[in-house]
């Protein structure tokens, strides 16, 4: 009976959105008219590094760290960014407790640690400072969250505080266990070890799309009906994720160009913002969105003041009518205020410093890798 109440609730929910207009479609701000501010950046050649492997490169004061993907015993090393001296191995492979099965897929500095995000579940923490001097790995200070099994996580981050935010992967993609539990109907998580405080922040009537199904997707040698709220879900959970303390996040959203920020306490949406409108793919095999000006956020930063995002896409009509992607940085202030727009040049490999003073990109070469630099100078 309680499930045909809440079938009931949506029907009438959706019935109030197309007849009255009880949720509101948000609207979509124009780049243009938002971003008058805009400098070009000029990069210069900056540095060297001996570093051959593929990876993903991140720069926290003076230390390069490069995350590598394929390495046979180890999955990466910093370096002095200004020397290039190679310091010390970031990450060995291995199955003791201060070491990883797999490589991270993510990095994060946090005052005086580095916080390595494994999988979707578990986050292991260590000292900057013992990695930079070379510690044995054995002797390195480090500690290990992991999310209950309950919890169906897709992106986490560790609060100052020590409890951890996530977002929640939709259920149809999850395990039976994941379904049975009523916190993931929700689409924001905060725990720690003694509470679990659960969100649901996403407004699906405001897309303007009415709940119903999509084309089939494949699954465990199954064919599986998925709503249209799911892909929404979808691309809520696997965008970017950034904290200012313990009180206030900032969330992008997958695919798209779609900022907000929300008050972790209360589990409130603060400001929200709009660049593109979501659509769903034709790929019947993947919960991928897209949009008509193909936008998305491809790295995310942000300090104290700013919020800054690398962005690529159509930005405006006239790009899309010249077929000219184009690659920029977009500063907002915690508000969702638009400050500034940077214009990049149309490489790739882009790197934010994580004080967002500066933006790299590298190339690689025979001799390594080449990094060149830019500053940011309304930061300075």
């Amino acid at each position: 009976m309680k499930k045909k109440l809440q079938h009931l609730s949506l029907l009438v929910t959706m019935f109030l959105f197309s007849c009255d207009g009880v949720n509101q479609i948000v609207p979509i701000s124009n780049i243009c008219a938002d971003f008058t501010v805009s400098e070009k950046l000029e990069f210069e050649l900056f540095n060297e590094y001996e570093i051959f492997a593929v990876g993903r490169s991140f720069i926290e004061d003076s230390i390069l760290w490069h995350l590598e993907y394929n390495g046979s015993d180890n999955f990466g090393y910093c370096y002095d960014l200004k020397t290039g001296e190679k310091l010390s191995i970031i990450a060995m492979k291995g199955k003791a407790a201060y070491e990883f099965n797999n490589p991270p897929h993510n990095l994060r500095f946090a005052g005086d640690s580095i916080q390595f995000y494994l999988s979707e579940n578990i986050i292991k923490t260590f000292s900057k400072k013992d990695i930079i001097e070379n510690k044995p790995m054995n002797n390195r200070s480090f500690s290990m969250i992991t999310a209950p099994d309950s919890i169906f996580t897709a992106i986490m981050i560790k609060l100052p505080c020590g409890s951890v935010l996530a977002t929640i992967n939709p259920t149809i993609i999850g395990n039976p266990v994941h379904r049975k539990h009523e916190i993931n109907n929700k689409s924001v998580v905060v725990f720690n070890n003694k509470e679990v405080k659960s969100y649901d922040i996403i407004n699906y009537g405001s897309f303007g799309a009415e709940s119903g199904k999509i084309p089939e997707v494949y699954k465990n040698d199954a064919f599986i009906e998925v709503d249209i709220s799911d892909k929404i879900k979808f691309a809520y959970a696997q965008g970017g994720l950034d904290i200012k303390g313990n009180d206030l996040a900032v969330f992008s959203v997958s695919g798209q160009f779609m900022l907000y920020t929300l008050d972790i306490n209360s589990g409130n949406i603060i400001k929200e913002k709009r660049y593109t409108k979501l659509q769903c793919d034709d790929d019947v095999t993947s919960f991928g969105t897209t949009n008509d000006m193909e936008l998305a956020i491809f790295d995310m930063r942000s300090n104290d003041k700013y919020i800054l995002c690398q962005v690529s896409g159509y930005f405006s009509e006239e790009d899309k009518e010249l077929e000219l992607q184009k690659d920029a940085i977009f500063v907002f202030d915690w508000d969702l205020n638009p400050i500034k727009r940077f214009d990049l040049p149309n490489k790739r490999g882009y790197t934010i410093s994580n004080d967002c003073r500066s933006v790299y990109f590298s190339e690689e070469t025979y001799d390594g890798m080449t990094m060149y630099k830019a500053d940011l100078n309304m930061f300075v």
